[in-house]
């Protein structure tokens, strides 16, 4: 997949200011951006953009049953759109007794963002998305194109046992619009998140079968837990570093 878009969670880093400095260093273009009001999105945006990254998607959540919450998110869709990001990774939550009703507003959203030019992509998290039967169920209940999956190569680990993530990611890779890279102890609720390659992940398997798929979305650097909590920005970025350099061992990067 010599035309892989790399990019990196901006919590990896302290501030979004270290990941514009640091990861061209890493061969990583882009960066997946947490929501804020318009006017601060489209600052930090305009910022990311000035030192040559591109900002490949927004991330945030919704509660579906919680008005407040459904009208922040609506914002966050509109200032998506406005600035260009293809691409709102989701949380999603809420309406979980009523999953005709968490359905339409799915829907609903999923609409709206596809009047905005943006796709939503639904994170590897209960109780929506928690492996492959569970995103296929959402996704043909919703039934909009606009509603997509972000595959998180570890969740599927730590959220559940007895699978793996390239099985799950091979029955749904029709899908997957984002990737969260991830790697794990392969433990149930694990929060052993190493770097890529010092875990159960199987991630030439993953790369392979994206290819396969003629997958094109944004691979994004998910380095959470104790490899990065608290840690200091150079700990951080060198723990980024030795991810991509584990990626182009295996042929991906």
């Amino acid at each position: 997949m010599a035309s892989c878009k790399f990019s990196c969670r901006e919590p990896v880093y302290p501030d979004w200011q270290d990941a514009v400095a640091l990861l061209p260093e890493a061969g990583i273009s882009g960066l997946e951006v947490n929501v804020r009001p318009a006017d601060a999105l489209a600052e930090v945006v305009a910022g990311i953009r000035a030192g040559g990254l591109e900002p490949m998607t927004l991330a945030g959540g919704v509660k579906l049953d919680d008005q407040a919450s459904v009208a922040a998110y609506l914002a966050a869709i509109d200032a998506a759109g406005g600035q260009g990001i293809p691409i709102f990774f989701t949380s999603a939550h809420g309406g979980e007794d009523d999953r005709d009703f968490a359905m339409g507003k799915l829907r609903e959203l999923a609409e709206v963002a596809a009047e905005r030019g943006v796709t939503i992509a639904l994170e590897t998290h209960p109780p929506f998305c928690l492996n492959a039967i569970s995103m296929l169920a959402t996704i043909q209940a919703v039934d909009h194109p606009n509603l997509a999956v972000n595959l998180d190569t570890a969740n599927i680990y730590y959220y559940n046992e007895g699978l793996n993530s390239a099985d799950e990611l091979e029955r749904v890779v029709e899908h997957v619009v984002s990737l969260h890279l991830k790697d794990t102890d392969g433990g149930f609720k694990s929060v052993n998140f190493p770097v890529l390659g010092e875990g159960v992940v199987d991630f030439e398997r993953i790369f392979a079968i994206l290819d396969g798929a003629g997958f094109d979305g944004p691979l994004t650097l998910e380095l959470e837990g104790p490899l990065t909590s608290g840690k200091p920005v150079a700990e951080r970025h060198a723990a980024v570093l030795a991810s991509m350099a584990y990626l182009r061992s295996i042929g991906v990067a």
